[in-house]
């Protein structure tokens, strides 16, 4: 997580995040389980949030980001590189995920929304 380890800067950014932890299955009469929590800061191979449940390190998990400015939200694959406590009792969580170069995603909007955001 140290700052030298980052090839690309971290823009102080919130933005709403929707993660989807558990897929809905094909014929089956579960939905899927999503959370909603916020960005910390966003960068062109990452995010940070701030949410109320602990993430699985390493988990891939399908992410929603809606960008301020952004034509609307970016759907994202994404790896949970870290989970750690937060010192907000409603959001006791912090997480970093590093955005995966996935087909049927918007990273290349991603990519260049960040890129005018100055990142």
């Amino acid at each position: 997580m140290t700052e030298q380890r980052r090839n690309h800067p971290r823009l102080p950014v919130t933005g709403t995040t929707f993660i989807e932890l558990l897929s809905a299955r094909a014929g089956e009469n579960e939905s899927a389980k999503m959370i909603t929590c916020n960005t910390v800061d966003v960068s062109r191979n990452g995010l940070q949030v701030i949410l109320s449940e602990e993430l699985t390190v390493g988990a891939i998990l399908q992410i929603g980001v809606d960008l301020p400015n952004a034509p609307g939200t970016l759907y994202l694959a994404g790896e949970v590189r870290w989970c750690l406590p937060s010192n907000d009792a409603l959001h006791p969580w912090l997480a970093g995920f590093q955005i995966l170069n996935a087909e049927d995603t918007d990273i290349k909007t991603w990519a260049a929304m960040i890129a005018i955001m100055g990142g």
